[in-house]
């Protein structure tokens, strides 16, 4: 468990597969996080399995107790401390309210603190402004465009490439709770 000042991120369950469900398959994580096609519970047990081995899987929780979302580390490279961040507020009602920045900022200072790593990246399509300037709250850094990447609503959509450097963080170290 990571305590951050308002989330808590705790390892997934088994039990949490029919939340991640149906947040995968809400329609803005589903287009915000450039899924293709619709989850199944059999489908998330695999990722989730997968997710356990290449990295650190977790579930959002708000201080009041409730999962709200998706957060993790996966693509570690250790030989260039670095790794890639994924994430998601599934809980409609709780987006915009700061608990994802608090997410991101909890995560990035575990990964720097605890498993000194140097840099945290990630990617994200070009139409989802909020979550960039979350990320930039934070620290991240644009690092550079992928033309489009991505098929959605008739369009090419380009993805954002965004990286923080550990002397770049915003934020305070963190710690299992």
């Amino acid at each position: 468990m990571i305590q951050g000042q308002r989330v808590r991120l705790r390892p997934v369950e088994e039990d949490d597969y029919p939340l991640i469900v149906r947040w995968q398959n809400e329609p803005q994580v589903f287009h915000d996080m450039d899924y293709e096609l619709p989850f199944s519970i059999e489908d998330v047990r695999a990722s989730e399995t997968a997710a356990r081995e290449e990295g650190h899987p977790f579930i959002i929780e708000a201080d009041d107790g409730t999962p709200i979302g998706r957060i993790g580390l996966n693509d570690f490279r250790r030989r260039d401390r670095r790794c890639a961040l994924y994430v998601f507020i599934g809980e409609a009602e709780y987006r915009g309210h700061g608990l994802g920045e608090d997410a991101v900022r909890t995560l990035v200072g575990f990964a720097f603190s605890q498993m000194d790593l140097w840099q945290v990246v990630l990617w994200g399509l070009a139409d989802n402004e909020t979550a960039f300037r979350t990320y930039e709250r934070v620290g991240f850094k644009r690092d550079g465009v992928l033309r489009d990447r991505s098929w959605k609503g008739g369009a090419w959509v380009d993805h954002i490439v965004m990286s923080v450097q550990r002397d770049e963080y915003v934020g305070t170290p963190a710690s299992n709770a």
